[in-house]
């Protein structure tokens, strides 16, 4: 854990490797959802991406429910309580998250046996 000063309160963030997979499954399944840059370039060019912005703030939002274990503020650590943060703390807390994201979701690399047999 670790507490970070925010405008005036602080936030205990939890290590992205301990978030309980209830808690980062939301975010896993948000991230395979994410709008591609070629589904967003229409036959005409223009970009056809409206709910871009609705995807960014709801990935985000469910970023900061996984890493937030407990913040100075009054409100609950709930997507409500986060949004009725002010729009400075918000994004202070969203931009600090960002930064642990990739550590937050799971790697679906293949971890080979190089002394496997390889079949053909």
């Amino acid at each position: 854990m670790q507490r970070v000063t925010v405008h005036g309160g602080w936030v205990d963030y939890r290590e992205p490797e301990d978030v309980p997979e209830r808690l980062r499954r939301r975010v896993t399944m948000l991230a395979s959802q994410a709008p591609s840059v070629t589904a967003r370039v229409g036959d005409d060019g223009t970009n056809s991406g409206e709910n871009d912005m609705e995807f960014l703030l709801s990935f985000n939002d469910a970023v900061v429910m996984c890493l937030v274990e407990a913040w100075a503020w009054d409100e609950p650590i709930t997507i409500e309580g986060l949004q009725n943060l002010p729009g400075r703390v918000y994004d202070e807390i969203v931009k600090y998250c960002q930064t642990m994201v990739s550590r937050l979701l799971p790697s679906f690399a293949v971890d080979v046996d190089p002394k496997a047999p390889i079949e053909s």
